[in-house]
């Protein structure tokens, strides 16, 4: 149960260290997070930061994706992008790629290269042999490319996020499909 991509003292040293979070939330919750696949599309603040509770949370993968190069501004809503990352024109997804991974060895984590519909559908993520569990889209983009991509994500029995900031107000949507079943009966 420690991520199907894994084997021999991999899963034992992962073990060791994911005693507590066992203790916390329980050994099924734990199992369920490392077959959790996320992409991450748009690297900004929101993107960056869900990434990385993600990584820290021990889940299995995470892939990002973020073509947009990178400026000066992307350094205020992100401590990954650094003025070298601007300088050398790298994308938002290559200038955060390095830190995010240096978070949990444990946890698979990746440039994603393409947003098309065949790629959100892979059976493959990232290597992992398991498909997209959730994509979460955290930048602007056109209406119609929302839409296409949640509607994938539907075909694809994988949940959508849609999650953006800017400034003081906010944004999220969420779309986990139509098996989507809510078991707690009083909301608490």
């Amino acid at each position: 149960w420690m991520g199907a991509w894994k084997s021999g003292s991999e899963v034992d040293k992962e073990a060791e260290r994911i005693d507590r979070q066992k203790a916390a939330v329980g050994g099924e919750t734990v199992s369920q997070l490392k077959d959790l696949n996320v992409l991450i599309i748009g690297c900004r603040g929101v993107g960056t930061e869900t990434a990385k509770n993600l990584i820290l949370s021990n889940v299995g993968a995470v892939g990002v994706h973020d073509d947009v190069v990178c400026c000066t501004r992307d350094m205020g809503a992100n401590c990954y992008i650094s003025s070298e990352a601007v300088a050398a024109s790298r994308s938002r997804s290559a200038a955060v790629l390095p830190q995010l991974k240096s978070l949990n060895p444990f946890c698979k984590v990746d440039n994603f290269p393409s947003i098309d519909d065949s790629a959100i559908s892979t059976k493959n993520f990232l290597g992992t042999n398991r498909p997209i569990s959730t994509l979460v889209l955290t930048v602007f983009i056109p209406k119609a490319e929302v839409i296409r991509i949640n509607e994938t994500c539907r075909k694809a029995n994988i949940a959508f996020v849609f999650a953006v900031t800017t400034g003081v107000t906010s944004l999220i949507f969420s779309d986990f499909g139509p098996k989507h079943t809510i078991t707690d009966k009083n909301g608490n």
